[in-house]
């Protein structure tokens, strides 16, 4: 049969449809059999006749217990062949689902609902589709026990659904919810063996959207150990598949199961090097993103620095790379500095970043901060200067915004930008972000959300620009943030505490804050003092060896 022949039959076959359930089971058949060019005009035909004939009676139809048909003709035309009349559909079924009562939500089935989340959740731009979504959870997280009947695909097609709006608290809810029945099932006594490849791989990813959350952790860790299981079997996960695991594991870099992971996908990643161009530009991003996680590992670096060498190979391809996806890439190469492959991978980058700067807008906060900090390593390098100086114009450009950034986020920029403190736009931004730590330093809660490890990046890149007032009102309330923690202040290197006690001897006279200052002061020369005793301590037993060796001969 032809293909016009094909699609005129499949558009026969839905005009005919008496009813839902013949309806539906045209389109989903026809939606795995048409080709390409045929696909989009048969399902927008369809998401037409769904709209007119079915979406009237959808209340109706759940009572008499057909709305498995409306929630997988709504997973079809939902779908980007869909196009715009599909995306309009799915928001008319999620606006009428969002107004279902309990009783009424409750005889969709939870199978049913898992494929309308995943529909909504494509659409996440779509405030009716948030709203049936939220609806969906709200049940979820009020009935946890019908969850039990899905098996793991429908599972993670619910967390994945949800997963679009992580700041939402019914989603974190309800995605709690999912974890713990991922967790109950794993103590069976089979435990997760019926879960597919396909299953573990999209549970990982959409818990890792709520990274914070015991239960994700504990999901997570769980299936960790599963695919550990199976890792003799880590040949037969698709590329895209290892990507997606990687990615998800690295949110927990702590837990020894995520870490065991990755590592072993790194192994298999290694032995696929003959194969590297099947892996997609995403893919490559979020492998080295993740490996980056654990650079202690030689495995990790191994892999990291074929997937650099993968990048150099395709360097004219960096175009059709995402902003996100650089910044990955940066992030993940910048972790082993003294390696001469990823240094070429992250000048390329910065080649691409300059070339596309009127696109920096579109850069998100974390990619921006990724990138600075990532440039930062190899702050000699003429390319990353030219790169850094372009971010710098991007965050000024940005100073009214910068309370969206995450406290480690703003950490990274300061301390990145200090490696360029000639630059005038560094220095320009770095008074910004100081007034931005100021600003929340003023709050009831002071600087309390931040870690030790960022307030000790930002005294480390403010004290670059010990001329600046901005600059050195920060210093004095993270010190301030330090000392009322009653935590000694930090474990600075030798140069770091040489580099800080130069920034200071440069401070004015009658500097306010003093006090606070004098505390950090005598912390660095009490490092200084360690460090040249422990030099004289070798010098001694070097000596000391010596002169037994000369006195046994």
């Amino acid at each position: 049969m032809s293909t016009q022949a094909n699609l005129t039959t499949a558009l026969s076959e839905i005009d005919c449809a008496r009813d839902i359930v013949e309806f539906s089971t045209v389109v989903v058949a026809r939606d795995k059999q048409l080709r390409k060019a045929d696909h989009p005009v048969f399902l927008q035909k369809a998401a037409l006749e769904f709209q007119s004939r079915f979406l009237p009676n959808f209340e109706e139809s759940i009572r008499a217990g057909r709305s498995w048909g409306y929630a997988t003709t709504c997973n079809a035309v939902s779908r980007k062949a869909g196009g715009q009349v599909g995306r309009d559909v799915c928001e008319r079924i999620a606006s009428r689902v969002s107004l279902l009562d309990h009783a009424l939500i409750g005889k969709i089935g939870i199978r049913a609902l898992s494929i309308f989340a995943a529909s909504f959740g494509r659409h996440s731009n779509r405030a009716e589709c948030r709203k049936g979504a939220i609806r969906i959870a709200k049940f979820c997280r009020e009935e946890s026990r019908p969850l039990q009947e899905l098996n793991n695909l429908s599972l993670a097609a619910l967390i994945n659904g949800f997963s679009k709006w992580p700041e939402e608290a019914d989603f974190r809810q309800a995605a709690v919810a999912i974890a713990g029945d991922v967790i109950r099932r794993a103590g069976r006594h089979h435990q997760l063996s019926d879960f597919t490849q396909q299953g573990l791989v999209s549970l990982v990813n959409g818990f890792s959207k709520w990274p914070d959350e015991a239960a994700s952790r504990q999901a997570a860790a769980t299936l960790a150990l599963e695919i550990l299981h199976r890792s003799g079997r880590l040949c037969e996960f698709p590329q895209q598949g290892l990507a997606i695991l990687v990615n998800g594991f690295s949110k927990w870099p702590e837990e020894l199961a995520c870490g065991q992971v990755t590592i072993a996908i790194a192994g298999e990643v290694l032995r696929r090097v003959a194969r590297f161009h099947e892996f997609g530009e995403q893919d490559l991003a979020n492998l080295v993103n993740g490996f980056s996680k654990w650079p202690d590992e030689a495995v990790s670096r191994q892999a990291t620095i074929a997937i650099a060498s993968e990048l150099l190979h395709r360097a004219d391809q960096l175009p059709h790379y995402s902003q996100q996806g650089l910044a990955n890439l940066v992030n993940g190469f910048c972790k082993w500095p003294e390696d001469a492959t990823c240094r070429k991978a992250a000048i390329a980058i910065a080649g691409e970043v300059l070339w596309r700067a009127v696109q920096l807008p579109d850069l998100t906060q974390q990619g921006l901060a990724n990138l600075v900090n990532g440039f930062s390593k190899w702050p000699e390098e003429p390319a990353f200067r030219r790169a850094a100086v372009a971010l710098a114009r991007e965050v000024l450009r940005r100073a009214t915004q910068l309370y969206d950034f995450s406290q480690q986020g703003l950490a990274n920029l300061v301390n990145g930008f200090s490696n360029w403190p000639e630059e005038l736009p560094c220095g320009q931004v770095t008074v910004v972000l100081a007034d931005e730590v100021l600003r929340r330093a003023g709050r009831r809660t002071g600087l309390s959300d931040f870690t030790a490890q960022d307030l000790r990046g930002l005294v480390i890149g403010f004290n670059r620009w010990p001329l600046q007032s901005a600059a050195r009102q920060a210093t004095i309330a993270i010190v301030n943030e330090v000392l009322g923690r009653g935590i000694r202040f930090f474990d600075f290197t030798k140069p770091e505490s040489e580099s800080l006690m130069d920034g200071f001897n440069r401070w004015p006279q009658g500097e306010a804050g003093h006090e606070a200052i004098a505390k950090i002061i005598e912390e660095l020369q009490l490092i200084q003092s360690e460090a040249t005793q422990l030099r004289s301590g070798e010098k001694w037993s070097h000596q000391t060896r010596q002169s037994a060796k000369e006195a046994s001969s």
